[in-house]
């Protein structure tokens, strides 16, 4: 006789959507809110900045305008859109997040505990940070609900999904861009923020309350580190992203954090009833200080005046911490009308900094727990022709008990077993894709393994591939990003070179001939900096492509005039930068180097071989015999390397700095970039950046020689104490010098 009590997962999903929509029509909970929306005039700005993408958003709009409380959903989700998904996203990918989320909230048991406006930042997100917006939801959904379901608590459900994670995912570091989290799981690893974005993903989609929090920077070492907060009974409680060997409020960096300058935790969309002080309401999130969380917190007033002790409003104001040798901004805020701003800081010491007017102010501020109660307020008298310069000692140790009791890293204990088996699962999925990749093609087997469960899409690509091209399309998975094998589809690896070898086809034509290196290098690559990877060339090779008749400085021409037609939007922490189909598509952009970045790619949907040189500003085409720059918003620089004092300093002769560095111990290698010392600039008077590509050097015997072009830079140094302190050394180099 059949088991009529049992459902299959199908038909469960099925009764679930189906349940509510029958109840949402009949539920009062939330329609008085949804009378008139408060998030139309946010909804009106991103539609204007949606472009040619505006129907998908207001299809998404229109499909819920029958039921109130999805509808007020859905208002909240396209008010908080950042500009790259305005500009890209499919009503498809928003509406089944939005029914999923949906979908989560009545079939768990806290889903409903959840109030509605913990939902709204919490729970519904389709984004957690700067990763690539994918359909993940359903997938996720269908196969974390049989798990969470065998739980009796949200507690207990929390630590089986990031259980799950760990399944799916190890940690290590991969490229300055966000994965998104079927690009963690296809690659089977990523680093602490790809964690995160893989298991807030999962929780929320069993409908558990799930943010990012973050140190920007450490002070007591370098880089900086990101985990995930849950929402447990209205208090929130961190989490080791995809990482088992610890529980609830207890991980690794337990310790670390006591140290923290700053905690920051992220939240979608306007927090309405906040219940940690507000760092910045940015596009479509609120910034939250959460540091009283995790460490000692003081907060400090800071007054902005001019020299004669004049209030000044709407001054910028940086926060920045020794890291990776040089000083990096951990937070920034704006003065009010009493040309005053505060913040709270965790211990230690802060450089604190201004400029307005050619005027600037920088001062030190260290707080240590147990020598003062808390940190002083700060007076920023800003004065002409000052410069930062000296030797300072930043602080940041204390006795601290509780980060005595931290746990070990990688303190498994009596799991370990049981981890080591998931681990072994999941590298043995690996190891297929690479002995299947050896069988295609042995020669190219370690490059096309790099795209781990995304191999069958390079393997089909190449196996569909022409014989003409199949060189071409070779070269190309040689050269790329791992992180970029892991995500692009065969279909689309197939048009990148077939497009590429028409459009050079095309401009050959015209005159403008290369070599194969270049052509794979700088026209046929897909990737052009650090940008999350669409493929562009199907929308761009249309509307750029050389035509019959046409000369290739009409084409460049025409790829400028269309830069200069863009429209400035700003954008948020969350979200990616618009990508050059969100900039064709939405006609904007939101800094220069979308604009960049969006020509480069423009030229080569062209056949002109092209590059950016982020660190300078400006772009490089070949002309057939040579790189020359090239700056689209004025087309009329286009070769002249003297349009700027910046671009004659690039392209002359670059300037040698001999120096020595003194007080680090002697060891058998000299102090290292980065580590020890950096060259930095300080960018509007106010922050430092360190330069990281236009520069090259060597050290003998402590004697350091750099090459730099021409300009005013800063020598960092930082020799740290046995507690880990760094005594910092700030030496202006002026071009004089």
């Amino acid at each position: 006789m059949p088991n009529c009590n049992k459902l299959t997962l199908p038909a469960i999903i099925s009764f679930c959507l189906s349940l509510i929509l029958f109840t949402s029509g009949c539920s009062t909970i939330h329609q008085s809110k949804t009378l008139y929306s408060p998030y139309q005039k946010n909804i009106e700005s991103v539609l204007d900045t949606a472009g040619g993408n505006r129907a998908q958003i207001e299809t998404f709009l229109n499909k819920f305008s029958n039921d109130p409380e999805k509808k007020q959903a859905a208002d909240f989700l396209t008010a908080n859109l950042p500009p790259c998904d305005s500009a890209t996203l499919s009503s498809d990918l928003l509406i089944e997040n939005l029914d999923y989320a949906f979908l989560a909230r009545e079939s768990t048991l806290w889903g409903k505990d959840v109030s509605w406006a913990d939902f709204l930042n919490y729970v519904l997100p389709h984004r957690v940070s700067q990763e690539e917006a994918v359909k993940w939801r359903k997938i996720f959904y269908q196969e974390l609900l049989p798990i969470v379901s065998k739980c009796k608590t949200m507690r207990e459900a929390i630590l089986a999904v990031n259980l799950w994670c760990f399944s799916k995912t190890g940690f290590k570091s991969t490229q300055r861009w966000d994965q998104n989290p079927l690009m963690t799981i296809n690659r089977t690893y990523g680093r602490c923020e790809e964690a995160v974005i893989l298991t807030i993903c999962a929780l929320r989609s069993v409908g558990i309350p799930a943010r990012q929090a973050m140190v920007p920077a450490w002070q007591h070492s370098n880089d900086n580190h990101t985990w995930t907060e849950v929402l447990i009974g209205g208090k929130w409680h961190y989490l080791e992203s995809a990482n088992p060997d610890y529980g609830l409020d207890y991980a690794w960096f337990s310790g670390s954090v006591r140290k923290a300058p700053l905690v920051e935790s992220y939240a979608y969309g306007n927090v309405e009833q906040p219940k940690f002080p507000v760092l910045g309401n940015k596009v479509g999130c609120t910034l939250l200080n959460t540091t009283s969380m995790y460490a000692p917190a003081s907060r400090t007033e800071i007054l902005v005046t001019d020299n004669e002790n004049k209030p000044l409003n709407n001054v910028t104001v940086y926060f920045s911490v020794f890291n990776y040798a040089s000083l990096r901004p951990v937070a920034v805020k704006q003065t009010d009308e009493k040309g005053k701003t505060s913040i709270i800081l965790g211990p230690g010491s802060i450089l604190v900094s201004a400029a307005h007017n050619n005027a600037t102010a920088y001062a030190a501020s260290t707080w240590i727990p147990g020598e003062k109660a808390s940190r002083r307020n700060i007076q920023l008298k800003l004065s002409p022709n000052n410069k930062p310069e000296g030797t300072i000692l930043f602080r940041f140790n204390y006795t601290d008990k509780l980060a005595q009791s931290a746990p070990a890293k990688n303190s498994e204990g009596a799991k370990k077993i049981e981890f080591d088996t998931m681990k072994k699962g999941r590298l043995t999925k690996i190891e297929g894709m690479k002995k299947g990749a050896e069988i295609f093609d042995r020669t190219l087997a370690g490059s096309i393994a790099k795209a781990g469960l995304n191999t069958p899409q390079i393997l089909n690509a190449l196996n569909s591939c022409s014989e003409k091209d199949r060189p071409f399309m070779v070269e190309a998975i040689r050269q790329m990003e791992t992180a970029d094998l892991t995500k692009i589809k065969s279909d689309e690896l197939t048009s990148n070179t077939d497009l590429a070898l028409k459009a050079r086809e095309e401009i050959s034509k015209a005159g403008l001939k290369y070599n194969d290196k270049i052509f794979t290098q700088y026209v046929l690559s897909p990737r052009i900096m650090y940008e999350q990877l669409q493929p562009w060339r199907n929308c761009l090779y249309p509307f750029f492509k050389l035509k019959k008749g046409y000369k290739i400085s009409d084409k460049i021409n025409s790829v400028s005039r269309f830069a200069q037609t863009l429209t400035a939007v700003s954008r948020g922490p969350l979200g990616c930068g618009l990508t050059p189909v969100g900039v064709f598509t939405s006609r904007k952009a939101s800094n220069n180097d979308e604009i960049n970045i969006f020509a480069v790619a423009a030229l080569r949907s062209a056949g002109i071989p092209a590059r950016y040189l982020d660190e300078q500003g400006w772009i490089e085409l070949f002309n057939g015999q040579k790189w020359i720059p090239y700056y689209p918003e004025n087309d009329s620089m286009t070769g002249d390397k003297n349009a700027t004092a910046e671009s004659t300093a690039y392209y002359s002769n670059w300037r040698t700095i001999k120096f020595s560095l003194n007080g680090f111990p002697k060891i058998n290698k000299p102090p290292q970039y980065f580590k020890d010392f950096t060259i930095s600039k300080l960018q509007n008077d106010s922050f430092f950046q360190v330069v990281e590509k236009t520069i090259y050097g060597s050290c003998t015997e402590n004697l350091w020689e750099i090459n730099i072009p021409d300009g005013e830079y800063y020598l960092i140094s930082g020799n740290r104490n046995a507690n880990g302190e760094p005594t910092i050394s700030i030496i202006p180099i002026n071009k004089t010098q």
